[in-house]
């Protein structure tokens, strides 16, 4: 009498005749009806030319700014004993109603200068968040960017014909980088309300 080899346990199924797991069918289900489809990510729409070139040029519109915004500081700075002297001379300070010293005062001013600062940094960097949600296609962005530049030229105006300026060399330097500014920023609008802009903006397909 010959014996198996292996021996094969009791109970126990061999190998080759254990089903094996099928994967789901991809087709329709139990009750005829396919599973609805997965849906894809709609592709992002490349920006045109015009508005890349009007996001640079916003760009740069940002930069002036902040070397504007220094170099008035700076201007400003220069001229501290005049702003601290004409503090002194208030009423209410001379009077002795508010009891503030020199040192006081021209703390003040440092403070003043500070907090300009941070608030130019921060509104340096809303107009730039606004300049990249312009890039995205948004129109809100671009009406609210054109309304700052109209008014960056309206501005400028006044600084063409010399008003306001003491005629120094950074006051000058000032107001040249303030007409830089108003140009880079009206080469911007133009450049937001073309042809193939208006299509980016109102989603049509592009011309």
């Amino acid at each position: 009498m010959t014996s198996q080899w292996p021996h094969t346990p009791p109970h126990q199924t061999p190998q080759h005749q254990i089903p094996q797991q099928q994967a789901p069918p991809q087709g329709p289900n139990q009750y005829g009806a396919y599973p609805p489809p997965v849906p894809q990510p709609k592709p992002e729409r490349p920006a045109p030319v015009d508005v890349g070139t009007a996001a640079q040029l916003l760009w740069v519109v940002a930069v002036l700014g902040v070397i504007q915004a220094v170099a008035a500081m700076v201007l400003v700075v220069r001229e501290k004993s005049t702003f601290v002297d004409e503090l002194m001379t208030n009423p209410s300070v001379k009077s002795g109603e508010v009891a503030m010293t020199r040192e006081n005062v021209e703390m003040l001013f440092y403070v003043g200068i500070a907090v300009t600062g941070v608030v130019i940094l921060l509104l340096t960097g809303l107009f730039v968040l606004f300049v990249h949600f312009m890039r995205k296609g948004r129109n809100w962005a671009r009406s609210l960017l054109t309304v700052v530049s109209v008014t960056m030229v309206v501005w400028t105006v006044p600084v063409l014909f010399g008003i306001g300026s003491d005629g120094s060399s950074i006051a000058l330097a000032v107001g040249g980088v303030q007409i830089l500014q108003a140009v880079v920023a009206v080469g911007a609008v133009v450049l937001m309300h073309r042809k193939d802009s208006n299509s980016y903006f109102s989603k049509l397909p592009a011309s």
